[in-house]
């Protein structure tokens, strides 16, 4: 069976248990097991390589190195990452390695947060 670890936590702007819920309700109905933990301890006190996936959903935290580096390396080695919105793209903004894996980070919204977008030039 697929199994997937969703990591909930951080801000709670985001709603990460009810969107934790939400995407561990279409998992299992793919036939996935999922289980939802709210500690990022649980990327050094596992075996990661045992999961196939690992969402996200953890909002402006930090995550400690040896935290990052088993995540960094269960990816490496074929776990899959996933995530939505600010629950993957504004998890860790301090780590730059996670930005890179998770290919962005999440900046502002536009318009709504007093940027000037008229200074924006693409």
């Amino acid at each position: 069976m697929t199994k997937a670890l969703i990591i909930q936590g951080g801000w709670q702007g985001h709603e990460p248990q009810q969107v934790s819920e939400i995407m561990a309700k279409a998992l299992r109905e793919h036939g996935v097991e999922v289980e939802i933990v709210d500690t990022l301890d649980v990327l050094t006190e596992r075996d990661l390589t045992e999961l196939d996936l690992i969402v996200m959903e953890w909002t402006m935290g930090k995550i400690e190195r040896d935290q990052l580096q088993a995540l960094l390396d269960a990816v490496e080695g074929g776990v899959g990452i996933g995530g939505v919105h600010g629950g993957m793209g504004d998890s860790f903004r301090e780590a730059t390695q996670y930005q890179f894996m998770v290919g962005g980070q999440w900046v502002a919204h536009p318009g709504n947060d007093g940027i000037d977008l008229s200074l924006i030039h693409i």
